[in-house]
Formats: structure tokens, sequence, C-alpha cells
């Protein structure tokens, strides 16, 4: 779609929105509505066909690296500040170093003032080791004088215990010089202490070939090739040591007093170097980096992996939906097809939404668009229980729409607007795979409310004004009846304080263990295996304990988690930060396509961890703080005090419960946990709505009365929405793979204590709360309502003054 076609589109959509909200006749919102409906779906899914959707590193496979510049140095070798000039100019290198012709996908983005996001999607298992080699290669070329008796001088020192010669130092050749016997000849030379030439005056490298091979010619600049010359007058027919970051490449002797600018490069050891040796020498020698580079964390995931979990994301979407739209049919029968087709054009929104806007779907991703289901369906449950109230009072079902959908609004308003800002909290601290499921559940929330309030009803007003629906029957699975539920609210809060304790214990009890790399520091290996086939620990074993670190040290420690899911064994491996690569690569090797379907790494280094783990923290804190304040907005203290205490329980039950069940917590846990927070602080809302409407109509009673008529009220609700909410998850906890398990463990557990505590914990407290501070509830409801009804009638008169019609 061209951005003119894009632009009238959406000015349409917005104008006729506009209009739907703002008329009153009944007919107009009908046909504007129905307008509305059909652009917006058909908009969306021709924008998802056309355009497509944007695969994270983690499905169509490649490689994310973040990689910190170090300090470099200045003339009195003290650090130089990194500033924002070099890492652009670093930016700039690693796109000529990784990219030189042009062909690749590469995106790099500044991170911090010293960081850089590097992506690289669909690069080959091959191509990644050379991609991590290149960012980490400095490239530093000097040019220094070779001692004219080098040999015997190097046998002096060692014969003197190591003292060194005055002015001189011992350096290693890349490839030691050997003899066609295969003796080694020459390790090392004696050469100048300090570069004589550096490289930065060399202005162009490349390739050439003749009779010796393939070399690195190079050619200086002005200043440089005077430079040279100057030291080839002075030192004619001796060595000079051509050195790359800190090695011998070769060291010829100067046979000529004039290079007129150009020098050869050949390879160390007498062998020559291979083509690509030749090629990759002379693209880092023409784009030197002046800091030297850290890589900081890094995820890798072969392209079968990630066609792996979209296959899965597909068929796990697919069965929710199926599950979702089964279980609406049973409890709302005909309205539940209407509220399945609101949720069909509520993914087609989200799809097409974030194919416009060219936003990335994620694994995390795929996991919050299956969430979406769960939770977009708890908006037209909310209606659909008012909707049997309000018809259960004797109301037709054109009434009893209009008064279902005034009703319900405050309580799906409320509730998305709290779930949206632990969404936005989450997109703004979070970086790489989280933060796509942050973009899908916003989004979500937002499509949802349209699927809920503007499809369903648009649809229902057809259905009514066409006669071709006059009653609509649901399955009661609550008896209509007032049950004393806060009388046994100080068992449950005990209940709650023993396992709250059990999930402190269990952290303290790991430590460390408790956390997984992204807090940590370290690598996981995830191996996906073909349906059939499975690796039993000791083959794992024999392959891996006889190798070596990167660095060359012992692989020490690793751990091997298995998980079924779709027929096939996921396969995760944890273990340091340096064994990562190796562990991978070695697997690579050993087993081919028959066996293994494919392979992705995550490394994180210890300072992103211990970042990680402070975000998280502040993540936590600034999403309850945003959600108390808007609560203290919108509810009295006593309500928004025991919806935050509440929430408490919640977010620090689910960590503990989620370790005892042997997960390790990561970044996605703190995902998790955030929309945790939104889900549990919509379902304690959705009860406090309706106990201040029952508080306004003044049915009589006392307070805990009243409080018990509304949890009932708003019972069956509740364990409605629970189930819509888990099945998604629970099919995740069996299909998905050891990502999408990570999310789904503590969202089930989140979900089951959100039903649980917005009942049995968030009520009592407000109405103990009350009764110990010696607050009226009834009074302040009534004296809030009284307040909202002087502001409108406040407005109304402005407008008539005005010579507006209201």
């Amino acid at each position: 779609m061209n951005p003119f076609a894009t632009f009238l589109v959406g000015a349409s959509i917005l104008l006729m929105l506009l209009v739907y909200i703002g008329t009153a006749v009944h007919k107009t919102k009908r046909w504007i509505g129905t307008l509305l409906v059909a652009l917006t779906a058909f908009s969306a899914i021709y924008t998802a066909n056309t355009m497509g959707l944007k695969l994270g590193i983690d499905l169509q496979g490649g490689s994310e690296f973040i990689v910190q510049l170090a300090p470099s140095k200045n003339d009195d070798g003290t650090p130089k500040l990194v500033t924002s000039s070099d890492v652009q100019q670093a930016i700039a290198i690693l796109e000529k170093r990784l990219n030189p012709d042009g062909q690749k996908d590469l995106s790099m983005q500044p991170e911090g003032t010293d960081r850089i996001v590097i992506q690289m999607p669909g690069i080959t298992d091959e191509e990644i080791k050379g991609v991590r080699d290149t960012i980490q290669t400095v490239a530093h070329l000097e040019f220094r004088r070779v001692h004219p008796d080098s040999a015997s001088k190097l046998e002096q020192i060692k014969a003197r215990g190591g003292i060194k010669e005055p002015g001189w130092i011992e350096m290693e050749y890349s490839n030691p010089i050997t003899a066609k016997d295969g003796t080694v000849l020459t390790k090392s030379e004696l050469v100048r202490d300090a570069a004589e030439i550096e490289g930065k005056y060399v202005s162009k490298a490349f390739r050439t070939v003749d009779a010796e091979g393939n070399k690195v010619a190079l050619q200086f600049d002005s200043e440089g090739a005077k430079l040279f010359d100057d030291l080839a007058a002075v030192h004619y027919m001796h060595s000079m040591a051509i050195i790359v970051d800190n090695h011998i490449h070769s060291a010829p002797v100067l046979k000529t007093k004039n290079f007129g600018g150009t020098a050869e490069i050949s390879g160390g050891g007498g062998k020559g170097f291979s083509q690509q040796e030749a090629d990759t020498l002379a693209t880092l020698l023409s784009n030197p980096l002046q800091n030297p580079m850290k890589i900081l964390a890094e995820s890798s995931v072969s392209s079968a992996y990630g066609q792996s979990s979209i296959d899965q994301g597909k068929w796990i979407g697919i069965t929710a939906l199926i599950i979702t739209t089964c279980f609406m049919l049973f409890i709302y029968r005909l309205a539940g097809i209407v509220a399945i087709v609101g949720l069909v054009i509520n993914i087609a929104i989200l799809f097409g939404s974030m194919a416009l806007f060219g936003f990335t779907l994620t694994m995390p991703g795929i996991a919050g668009v299956v969430l979406t289901i769960g939770m977009a369906v708890d908006a037209n449950v909310l209606i659909y229980e008012r909707l049997r109230e309000e018809m259960e009072a004797g109301k037709t079902l054109g009434a009893a729409l209009e008064a279902a959908f005034e009703k319900a609004f405050s309580a799906i308003a409320d509730s998305n607007i709290t779930t949206l800002i632990s969404a936005v909290i989450l997109f703004v601290i979070s970086g790489g795979l989280v933060k796509g499921f942050a973009v899908t559940l916003m989004i979500g929330l937002l499509s949802s409310m349209v699927g809920a309030l503007i499809v369903t009803r648009v649809i229902f007003m057809w259905v009514v004004d066409k006669n071709l629906l006059h009653k609509i029957h649901t399955t009661r699975i609550i008896p209509d009846k007032v049950f004393d539920i806060l009388s046994s609210a100080p068992k449950f809060i005990i209940a709650s304080l023993v396992v709250t304790a059990i999930s402190f214990g269990t952290i303290a009890y790991k430590g460390a263990a408790s956390f997984g790399i992204d807090f940590r520091g370290g690598s996981r290996v995830d191996v996906t295996l073909k349906p059939g086939k499975d690796i039993p620990d000791a083959e794992f074993d024999k392959l891996l304990k006889p190798l070596k670190q990167a660095d060359g040290g012992d692989l020490k420690t690793y751990y091997i988690q298995r998980k079924s899911a779709g027929g096939a064994v996921n396969i995760s491996i944890r273990c340091e930060e340096k064994s990562g690569v190796v562990i991978q690569s070695a697997i690579n090797s050993h087993w081919n396509n028959d066996t293994v379907l494919g392979t992705s790494i995550a490394t994180v280094g210890s300072v992103i961890g211990d970042e990680l783990a402070k975000q998280s923290v502040w993540a936590m804190f600034a999403a309850l703080i945003a959600i108390f304040l808007y609560l203290m907005m919108r509810y009295e203290f006593a309500f928004a005090l025991g919806a935050i205490i509440a929430l408490f329980h919640d977010v620090l039950m689910v960590p503990g419960l989620c370790v005892l069940f042997g997960q390790e917590l990561s970044i996605i846990h703190v995902g998790a946990l955030l929309t945790i927070a939104g889900y549990s602080i919509n379902d304690t809302i959705v009860v406090f709505d309706r106990i201040r409407e029952t508080i306004q109509k003044g049915t009589g009673g006392s307070m805990r009365e009243m409080m018990n008529e509304a949890i009932c009220k708003t019972l069956s609700r509740t364990l409605l929405t629970g189930p819509t909410a888990l099945a998604p998850m629970i099919v995740l906890l069996f299909l998905g793979n050891p990502a999408m398990l990570e999310f789904a463990m503590p969202i089930t557990i989140g979900v089951l204590l959100g039903t649980y505590s917005s009942i049995f914990i968030a009520s009592p407290l407000v109405l103990w709360y009350a009764k110990k501070t010696g607050t009226s509830l009834k009074r302040q409801v009534l004296d809030a309502q009284i307040e909202q009804m002087k502001a409108q009638q406040a407005v109304a008169a402005a407008a008539v003054a005005s010579g507006s019609k209201v």
C-alpha cells in the first residue's frame, strides 16, 4: 500500500471512528460502525498480506550482538572517553567490514553511550563465527624495524634469563616460519619497542596475486609514503616487520629506497595467504577500529530452529483459537459466535498494524499473540455477563445490550489501561526479543477493545434490528445467590503467607542458581531434534567433556534440560559464557540434519546481566507505582490500597513458584510479571467496580453484605475469564519450545493467583482497612458520585450557555 493510500485509509478510519463515537442516532451508528469494521478489517488483512510481517532474528535465523567500545588511549597512555562520534565511526567501519557488497540485511543501532546493537538476519551457522571474529578484531597495523642480529640477540636474551635488550622487544609471528621438512625455523623476531609508522597512513588495502600466491597490497597517503621512503632510505637492505594486532605477518627486507607509496604483506610462515585470508585482512586494514570492541551479549539462531518456532506458533495459535471458540460456544452459544468474529478481526488488526508500522514479530511476540487470544475474550465475557443480568431483570434484548455495553465500559477501560501501563513500561525498559512481546501486547490490548466494544456491538445491532434474535441463552456455572466469601478471608490470607514464605524460601535456598543467564551471565544452547529422534545425555557428555572453551580453558560445568513439544524433543544446555559457542559448534558438526533440526545460542555477559537485574527491579517498581496512582485517580484510597497489596501478593509469589517448578528466572519472567500485574489488576478492578455500583444503588445492608453481593455477582465472570486466559497458556506449556515455556509457566501461575487474589485478598483488605481506620466507604463512594454528577451538570450548563445542543 503506497503512502498516499495509507493516509487516506487511516484518515477515513479515524473520521468514521469519531462519527461512530459522537453520534446518538442508532441507524447512523449502525451503518458507520459497519463501514468502520469492514474498512479496518479489509485494510488490516490487505496490509498483512502485501507488506508481510518482519520476523525477528529468533524466527528467521541469524545473529544479534550487543558490543561495547573500549576507550582508546591518549598520547600519554591515559584512557580516552568514548564519544558519540566514536560510536558512529565504529558503525560505519563495521558496515564496511560485515557488509562490503551491500547484499546482506544488516542493522546496527547505537545503544547508550558506548554500545552498538548489531542484527544480521539470515546468515548461516558457518558465517556466524566469522562475524564474531570480525567484530572483535581491531586490525591495528604498524611497521617496526627488525634487529639486524635478531636471532642471535634473542638467544642472548634467553641465556640471560629473559633480560631484555633496551629499546627492543620480542614479538611472535602470526604463523611461525617453517622449513620444507616441517622444522620450525623462526617463531619470533626482536623488533623496536614502538611503532615507527602507524597503519593510519594506509589509504587503501586490497588482495593481489603473483607467482608467490595471494598477498595484501597497501597504498599509503602522501604523508605515509614520505615517512615510509625516509625509513627505507635509512634502513636499506634491513628487515622491516609488518605487524597486525601485535603479531608479525611478515618481515621483508627493504630492497629499495623508494617504494612510491606502496607495500605488500605476504602470509606468515612462508605458506602464503589463502584467498579468503587475504580478502579478510585487506578489509580489516582498510577499516581499522580505533576502539577495541567486546561482545557483551549474543543471540544466534539457525534458520531451521526459527522455522520450527514459526510452525509451532501457527499450530499453537490455531489450537488456542479452537479451544477459545469451543468454550465460548458452550457458555454463550450464538452470542459466542459473535465474540469469536470480533476476536478474528482483532487478530487481523493486530497483524495488520504490525506489518504497517514495521514492528518485528519475535518468539515472545508469538506468545503475546496467543495471550491476546485469551485476554481479548475477557471484555466479551464481561459484557455478556452484564447482558444476562439485564435480560433476567426483564429488559428486551436491544435495551439489555445498550445497558450491558454502557455498564461494562468503565471496567473494560480501567482494566485495559492498567494492563497497557505495564506493557508500555516493559517496552521502554526491555530490549531485543522481549520488546517484541511488549509490542504485540500493546497492539493486542487496543485491538481487543475495538473487537469487543465496536465489532460485537455492530453485529448485535444488525441482529436485533433485523429481528434475527430475541433472546440470548447462556450456560450458568454459578448459582445466583450470595455466599459469605469474606468470612473465610483470614484462612486464605494465612495460606497466602505460607505460600509466599515457600516462594521466598525456594529462591533463598537455591541462591544464584535461581537466576538464569540473563541476570548472572552465561550461555544457553537450545537444540531442537527431529520428531522421533533423541540424543541421550551420555552422548552429549561424550562429545562435550573433552572440549575446551573459546579461551582455551576447560569446559567446566554445563547442565542439560529436556522438554518434549509438538512431537519433537527440545534440549537446553546451560553453561558458562565462553562455552556456548564451542558447544553449539560441536553439536552442529557432530549431528547432521537427520537428527538435529536446528540450534540457537544466547550469551549474556555479567555486565549486561547486572544491568538487566537493576532494570527489572526498577521496571516492576515503576509499574506498581503507576498502577497505584491510576487507581487513586479512579477509586477511593481503600480500594487502591487493597488492589496494590493484592498485586504485590501475586507478583512476589510467581518467581519463587517458577523456581520451585524447575525454571531459572530470566528477562522473559520480568515481561511475564508485568503482564501478570496487568491481568491481576484487571480482575480486581472488575470486582471493585461492581462493589461501587452496589453501594451507589443503595440496596441496604452492611458493608460486608454489599461486598459479598458484589463479589458473587462477578464470580461467574471471574471464573469464566480465568479459563479463557489459561487455555492458550496451557497450550504453550505443552506444545511450545523452551523460550515459550519460560513465558507460559509464570503467566499460568499468575492467572491462577490473580483470579484467587481478586476474590480472597483484595476485597477483604479493603474491608479490613475501612474498619481499622473508621473509614465510611459508603459515604466516600456516594460523595464521589455526587461530585461526578455536579461536574457533568457544570459541563452541560457551560455547553448550553455557549449555544451548544446537549
